[in-house]
């Protein structure tokens, strides 16, 4: 399903089968998985300067009419007069276009190892979703084919590591000052029990009839289910609820612990110097949300040898929102979304750093980068790393039971 539209804006000099790009030179962008988060991430990819979005691939027509309407509507706010943008029912269709240079791959969880593959095969700059793989195999096929093009500029879509006042509090612990941290507490708490689901299909109807005026008939929506379910071991008929909110059903995904544990994680990674787990064990349940198969409270508990790092994601209730805490023998760091406080150890009455924001867009980075040549500031690397505390503790959670993690033969047991 090729619908011309954008075309006309596309032909350059040079096909972008090459990877080095100028300064100056306009980037054509992809996005394969046109849901609510590849549009917004192709959006802010386009607030960049020279950006375009030149093709989009999805299994469900309504979702390639929402991302065409925003799309079109920002690039026409750049100045660019487009009216459609060509999009496709295949991934493999898109990426054999030659003047896309780049792509962003925002496809459910168990969708995320195909298209990557392809995309490195085709020789494309890769702006990569959290989280990076459905599992701890396919992380390790994805990154071992990426190392094979090291020219590729990849981004992990685990945006915090492109805040730069982050950077000042990882000097902080990098010079001695918080002491050794021992152990770490992170969150992410919501409240989804009073009727507001972002991923309910109550709600994608809504924000769709909002976005373009047209309302959602589930029953005769053109979703090409069986290709959806393609990877899936258990094949059922279509349910507009594992649809779109598949992060909370185990065939897509792996809830609450990959799908926003991977954030504060990552964070906590980075500050700490990249560490690596050694076990992990894990709890919790569906206590409200019935129609969730992954945990809607889960705590799970990572030990990296040096230090501890305890994980509660709640969607029952929204108090403590979303950071973590770092406990130091000196001084404690505290992050509450993105502010940050540091605190001497027994001496809460003023904090002795507290930088200030300055946000750089992660989108705009990975722009940046594939102008310059270098690496994004969340490197393909990470999609791996990152996640690996996630995986251990779903499987802890799945097998009932401590699961441990050996670096050197990269199994667990």
């Amino acid at each position: 399903m090729a619908v011309l539209g954008a075309a006309s804006l596309l032909p350059r000099k040079a096909a972008a089968a090459r990877n080095a790009l100028g300064a100056n030179e306009r980037i054509v962008v992809g996005v394969i998985g046109a849901g609510g988060q590849g549009t917004h991430d192709t959006r802010m990819a386009c607030t960049a300067g020279n950006v375009v979005c030149g093709a989009m691939c999805d299994l469900a027509e309504f979702r390639l009419d929402w991302c065409n309407a925003v799309l079109v509507d920002q690039m026409r706010k750049n100045g660019q007069d487009v009216s459609s943008i060509d999009r496709f029912d295949d991934y493999r269709a898109l990426l054999d276009r030659k003047d896309v240079d780049a792509v962003v791959i925002a496809t459910p969880d168990h969708w995320h190892k195909e298209p990557f593959l392809a995309a490195v095969e085709a020789g494309k700059h890769i702006y990569q979703e959290k989280p990076f793989s459905f599992s701890i195999a396919d992380g390790h096929e994805m990154l071992a084919a990426a190392k094979k093009k090291p020219e590729l500029c990849i981004q992990i879509g685990t945006q915090r590591r492109s805040e730069p006042h982050y950077a000042e509090v990882k000097q902080f612990i990098d010079d001695g000052k918080a002491g050794d941290i021992t152990f770490v507490r992170a969150y992410d708490c919501r409240n989804y029990t009073h009727g507001y689901d972002p991923f309910s299909p109550a709600t994608v109807t809504q924000r769709y009839h909002d976005a373009i005026g047209q309302t959602i008939d589930w029953k005769s929506a053109k979703i090409d289910w069986d290709t959806f379910q393609k990877p899936c071991e258990h094949k059922i008929p279509f349910d507009p609820v594992r649809y779109t909110a598949w992060r909370w059903f185990w065939d897509y995904a792996g809830g609450l612990v990959t799908d926003v544990g991977v954030h504060v994680i990552d964070n906590v990674h980075w500050l700490l110097g990249e560490p690596t787990p050694k076990s992990a064990v894990c709890h919790g349940g569906v206590y409200a949300l019935d129609y969730w198969e992954t945990p809607d409270v889960v705590n799970a508990v990572i030990d990296y040898g040096k230090f501890s790092l305890a994980f509660t994601g709640s969607f029952t209730n929204g108090y403590e929102e979303s950071g973590f805490t770092l406990f130091g023998t000196k001084a404690t760091i505290e992050v509450k979304g993105n502010d940050v406080k540091v605190w001497a150890e027994g001496d809460r009455s003023k904090p002795i750093l507290a930088p200030k924001r300055n946000k750089q867009h992660h989108q705009h980075n990975w722009i940046e980068a594939m102008r310059a040549g270098r690496q994004p500031s969340a490197p393909v690397d990470l999609g791996v790393s990152s996640l690996l505390p996630s995986h251990l503790s779903n499987l802890a959670y799945r097998q009932g039971k401590r699961i441990h993690w050996d670096p050197a033969t990269r199994t667990t047991s």
